[in-house]
């Protein structure tokens, strides 16, 4: 899912490119940023984070949400839009044939067609775009063979990129500005600044690792190379850029062998998949996290069983209604042996000779 690139790309229409980073990035010279050689933090995984995990690369994604809000105020949108379009087109018709209508009457049908078209469209545009008629999700390759971060992600989101390792800079504590009303030049201000620092993400709490590749010349206004890539899940930041970062300079031996617990399926989830990978199986580790010694006994409340349970066909709707990258072939961003890009899970081999082109 895409709220933070589409966040930041509304920011660059209103403010500019650089202010966008500042606001959105929460990028500029007061943000203390660490690179590669800098550790932060013990390497672990707290969450289902890595599609892939080899001796040349692990791959891991942007963060995502159950898409079922979505497909209900798409719903939602969609009915607003084609009531109002079939008074209009019934009051149309019915002046076309002859008959009389009521000249206020008709203004107001297409005038309230005309307003829930619009509405439909910035909501789209702002929201939806984000979650429907697009990729499941960015596919992130941190390739150690080469030295280099394979991106594939939607054209309106900045398209697919090949990055240099040594160039990243990491925000491992970054967090959405909420409902904080800020303008260009706002870290200049130490309260307005500490308040960012300081923001909870707004009500979903989005908050984790941004990385950041800063543009090839500073003065540049189009900023050319300058990319930003939200990494992993939400609420889970500074251990997730240590796990990569030592990954990246010190090999797989260097960080904890991925658990169950810690992969992403590639591709499509089933209903019945999607209920327990991202529904049941956190609240049982949780569970086991608080000390109960088998997590097949985890008290779950009814409640929190039966909850998720009518939104499960909503969720695989709107992941229908997206795609799943595939890296291109060219690339050879896995150093020449094909991985698969359906299922779940550790895929051997996990260490083979590179080819390189």
């Amino acid at each position: 899912m895409f709220e933070a690139p589409v966040a930041l790309t509304w920011n660059r229409r209103a403010n500019g490119r650089k202010a966008a980073v500042e606001i959105v990035g929460d990028i500029h010279e007061y943000t203390k940023l660490y690179g590669p050689k800098e550790p932060v933090d013990v390497p672990y995984l707290n969450a289902r984070q890595l599609f892939d995990f080899n001796e040349h690369f692990i791959e891991w994604g942007s963060p995502m949400r159950d898409r079922a809000m979505a497909v209900m105020i798409g719903f939602l949108l969609a009915v607003v839009v084609v009531v109002p379009f079939l008074a209009a087109l019934a009051l149309l018709c019915d002046t076309v044939q002859g008959k009389d209508n009521d000249f206020l009457l008709n203004t107001v049908a297409v005038a309230l067609f005309g307003f829930a078209l619009f509405a439909a469209a910035v909501y789209w545009y702002n929201y939806l775009r984000a979650t429907m008629l697009t990729a499941l999700c960015a596919r992130y390759r941190f390739n150690r063979t080469t030295r280099k971060v394979y991106v594939l992600r939607p054209r309106k989101f900045g398209g697919n990129v090949v990055l240099d390792w040594d160039c990243v800079q990491a925000h491992p504590y970054w967090r959405a500005p909420g409902g904080l009303k800020l303008k260009p030049g706002y870290q200049h201000d130490p309260q307005l600044r500490e308040a960012r620092a300081n923001a909870s993400g707004g009500f979903m709490m989005t908050r984790g690792l941004l990385l950041y590749w800063p543009p090839l010349d500073a003065d540049d206004p189009k900023r050319k190379g300058e990319e930003l890539l939200w990494v992993g899940q939400w609420q889970s930041g500074i251990s997730d850029w240590e796990y990569i970062r030592r990954f990246m300079e010190e090999g797989m031996h260097a960080v904890p062998k991925p658990e169950a617990s810690h992969w992403r399926r590639k591709g499509r989830s089933s209903m019945m998949q999607h209920y327990w990978e991202d529904e049941m199986d956190p609240e049982i580790r949780q569970a086991e996290l608080l000390g109960e010694p088998d997590p097949r006994r985890a008290k779950i409340s009814l409640i929190g069983r039966l909850l998720p349970l009518p939104f499960l066909f909503l969720n695989s709707l709107g992941q229908w209604l997206c795609y799943w990258p595939t890296f291109p072939k060219a690339w050879n961003s896995d150093c020449g042996h094909k991985r698969r890009e359906s299922g779940i899970g550790p895929e051997e081999p996990l260490r083979w000779v590179s080819t390189r082109k």
